[in-house]
């Protein structure tokens, strides 16, 4: 039992791994020879039920504390790509089902990732910009750390528009594709950008993920709701605090009927932002 809800809080926790986004706006893209640096730091809390046909209801808590690193370049022509790193602190879940609980931690350097983004057409002061790409996420990591165990490749396709006041809307569709019978995971993002002053950018942002049936775990959902301001303190330096709500819907194994789900929870965080 242990291990199936081992492999059921995975499951739920794998969707919400973060990607590698700014300049500051996802649809930016750095010019030839920038260079942009980034370290985020998040606390997150998640609780919900869980049940068995055999051992009744409980209840499930997750608490992390993780960070993600990033750097990118600009390889000109439109072309910019970027390599980032997470790393856990700590990461604890505790699943108690019958009055006995059953606890698992993780903590260390998660998957190496790498990824390109290609402008399409538009730029930073064109009204409409669009820009797509690929993400490559490896196998690097150990399981017992914070690993996911899977190969994933992200194709994207983004969309924001300029229309005045300083007001931006985007989107964003992300396809992520995982091997070894994880599920796979369709994102969709809507923001707004609205440009304070010249230091202050506040964005609001909700982002739907869609995660596939796979042989041993029925289809769920889950949705963030994020609200992140840029803050600029030095000449191309941010601090970007942000926090977020967040709920996933039922995931039930399809070896034992173990359900987890409904579960909720909030994030938030600070991230160091620089700009060569």
């Amino acid at each position: 039992m242990k291990k199936t809800i081992v492999v059921m809080i995975g499951s739920l926790l794998m969707a919400a791994s973060a990607h590698a986004e700014h300049k500051l706006l996802f649809t930016d893209v750095l010019e030839q020879k920038q260079v942009e640096g980034q370290a985020r730091f998040e606390y997150s809390h998640a609780r919900g039920n869980i049940s068995s046909p055999i051992d009744g209801t409980g209840t499930l808590t997750t608490n992390a504390v993780e960070s993600g690193y990033s750097l990118g370049v600009g390889l000109g022509h439109g072309l910019e790509l970027t390599a980032s790193i997470p790393f856990v602190f700590t990461e604890r879940a505790k699943a108690e089902l019958a009055g006995v609980p059953e606890y698992e931690k993780r903590d260390g350097f998660g998957d190496f990732a790498l990824e390109a983004k290609y402008r399409l057409l538009g730029g930073e002061e064109k009204p409409f910009t669009v820009v797509t790409g690929l993400g490559l996420k490896f196998d690097t990591a150990r399981r017992k750390d914070t690993g996911t165990g899977t190969t994933d490749v992200s194709p994207f396709i983004a969309a924001s528009a300029n229309l005045g006041h300083h007001y931006t809307p985007y989107a964003i569709y992300r396809a992520t594709i995982r091997n070894h019978d994880a599920q796979d995971t369709h994102t969709l993002s809507l923001g707004l950008e609205k440009e304070l002053n010249h230091t202050v950018t506040l964005d609001a942002k909700v982002d739907a993920n869609f995660n596939t049936a796979t042989r041993a775990t029925t289809a769920n959902e889950d949705f963030s709701f994020e609200v992140t301001s840029y803050i600029q303190v030095a000449h191309n330096f941010y601090l970007l605090p942000s926090v977020a709500y967040t709920v996933a819907t039922n995931a039930t194994s399809k070896v034992n009927d173990l359900r987890v789900g409904p579960v909720d929870g909030f994030r938030g965080g600070i991230s160091l932002y620089y700009l060569y």
